[in-house]
């Protein structure tokens, strides 16, 4: 059997699990069609208590005290009048640095990135395929 780590990492996929039993109740009673009533019963009593084992586990990671981030909450769980919280100033400054200066086509594709995060660390590429085309040219 597998070992759980609780940590925020888990704590965002029972999040998203409780979100998609949500969308799937919301499907079930409004488009699904049964023959009785009592089936109908049936199903939905059967993804609530699934639903619900997932939410009395969140609470209690979120009771420990498992650090989440308020917009990966499920809908169910978030105050109806508040909204999403976006900081844009940190949206902007993300987006700044993941942006790579474009490169025509047959450029030198090497040189588009100059900083590596790994330079000097043995993950570091670029200094190995350096030192092998220095190695090439001279044979």
């Amino acid at each position: 059997m597998a070992n759980i780590v609780e940590n925020k990492y888990y704590l965002k996929t029972v999040h998203d699990e409780i979100d998609l039993y949500d969308r799937k109740l919301a499907h079930l009673l409004n488009f699904e069609t049964f023959p009785t009533e009592a089936d109908r019963a049936a199903a939905t009593r059967k993804l609530t208590l699934k639903r619900d084992a997932l939410a009395i586990t969140a609470k209690r990671l979120a009771g420990e005290g498992i650090e989440f981030n308020q917009n990966d909450l499920p809908r169910s769980f978030r105050p109806k009048d508040a909204p999403l919280v976006v900081d844009v100033e940190e949206a902007k400054e993300v987006a700044a640095k993941s942006a790579e200066p474009l490169v025509a086509a047959g450029a030198n594709r090497s040189v588009r990135r100059q900083g590596s995060p790994y330079a000097g660390t043995s993950l570091d590429w670029q200094s190995s395929v350096q030192h092998y085309m220095q190695k090439k040219a001279k044979a």
